[in-house]
């Protein structure tokens, strides 16, 4: 009897091992690595047709399926309602991680202002450390459309991160809804009166007629160099 009874321990013990919770099969590796990497190459998650592709599934279902045993092991987040919405999730066994996820708003016009449109178009993962203490703080991330921050090394097609619950001050870098359109530019300030100020001699400074919203101010840029 006890020679039975230590035979099931062991048995057992070996059975919990190969189903942990955090243990991954093949295929999951598989994916989870293809997550780490088309958001490594397009600061942005794939969306579920383009994991179907990529494995040669024949419907997007089986994608959500393996997405799903991904989250539930909690190796990543689905953000339900967003194409883009799969959030990989820091290693545990890398305690140093600190990247965070941060909703991608589309495009903001570094030039002429344009009307605001505020859809989320994927996630983009920034450290910590590159962002400082942002406890708290709503961020999101836009792509920038346009040459008038070239003066402070802001180019068309550079995304910056931007803090909706920083105190924007005079020489910030600010985005901002002015008169209805929004808008990348510099906060600044003639005597009593703020105004959005464009760091390219080719473009004008924005004088609100109605009203100026600071929407966040810019935390940080991020570039793509190939």
């Amino acid at each position: 009897m006890k020679k039975t009874l230590y035979t099931y321990q062991i048995l057992c013990k070996y059975t919990i091992q190969m189903y942990s919770i955090d243990s991954l099969t093949p295929r999951q590796e598989e994916m989870l690595n293809f997550l780490k990497d088309f958001q490594s190459k397009e600061g942005m998650a794939p969306t579920y047709r383009e994991i179907a592709a990529r494995f040669r599934f024949k419907s997007t279902k089986a994608a959500s399926d393996h997405i799903s045993a991904l989250e539930k092991k909690g190796h990543v987040r689905r953000h339900c309602g967003r194409s883009r919405g799969i959030e990989l999730l820091p290693s545990k066994k890398s305690i140093s991680t600190t990247a965070l996820s941060i909703p991608v708003l589309g495009n903001i016009p570094a030039g002429y202002p344009e009307e605001q449109t505020e859809k989320v178009h994927g996630m983009i993962a920034v450290d910590q450390m590159i962002l400082g203490p942002t406890k708290d703080h709503r961020l999101f991330a836009v792509k920038v459309d346009g040459e008038s921050m070239e003066g402070r090394g802001i180019y068309k097609g550079d995304w910056v991160v931007v803090d909706a619950d920083d105190s924007p001050r005079e020489g910030n870098m600010v985005v901002a809804l002015i008169d209805g359109r929004n808008t990348l530019k510099t906060l600044a300030r003639k005597k009593e009166s703020f105004f959005l100020r464009a760091e390219n001699p080719d473009y004008s400074d924005l004088i609100p007629i109605t009203e100026m919203v600071i929407q966040g101010t810019v935390r940080a840029v991020l570039r793509r160099v190939s």
